[in-house]
């Protein structure tokens, strides 16, 4: 079952993931820990850099403002948001870690040009910014520390 996990900012994102770097943890979804990171740092390297995944119009300049504003207000997005199947793989943890670490701060120095989002459409860095937070809580709600 995924843990109930927030996070508004950056900063909540480090802290994460400093308290799950304090021990093993485990997956409750059908992706890796290694997955996940790997995934989040793909998607923060692609507001920067572009995302190539085709959409229709109406998906990217009707639906997705739509879904934003949504997603911000609330302060999470739902679970359920099914993306292409993948099997689960594994892989380094500590490095996928420190690449999306670094990531991380590659966006906080960037100043653009950034990219559609390939379903919420256009964003600027601040809607970035307000949405990685939500992006990684959502996957990462699936991590928890072994017991």
């Amino acid at each position: 079952m995924p843990r109930d996990l927030r996070c508004k900012n950056f900063e909540d994102i480090r802290a994460e993931l400093d308290h799950l770097s304090r021990g093993p943890v485990e997956t409750t979804g059908s992706w890796s820990y290694y997955q996940i990171l790997a995934h989040l740092t793909k998607a923060v390297e692609g507001s920067m850099k572009g995302v190539k995944r085709d959409m229709p119009f109406w998906k990217k300049h009707l639906l997705g403002p739509v879904l934003y504003r949504l997603f911000v207000f609330r302060g999470y997005i739902p679970r359920g948001i099914k993306g292409p199947p993948s099997d689960r793989i594994e892989g380094n943890e500590a490095e996928a870690l420190a690449a999306f670490r670094k990531v991380l701060g590659d966006f906080e120095k960037h100043e653009g040009p950034w990219s559609e989002h390939p379903i919420l459409g256009p964003l600027n860095k601040t809607q970035w910014a307000n949405f990685h937070p939500l992006h990684f809580a959502n996957h990462v709600s699936h991590v928890r520390k072994k017991e």
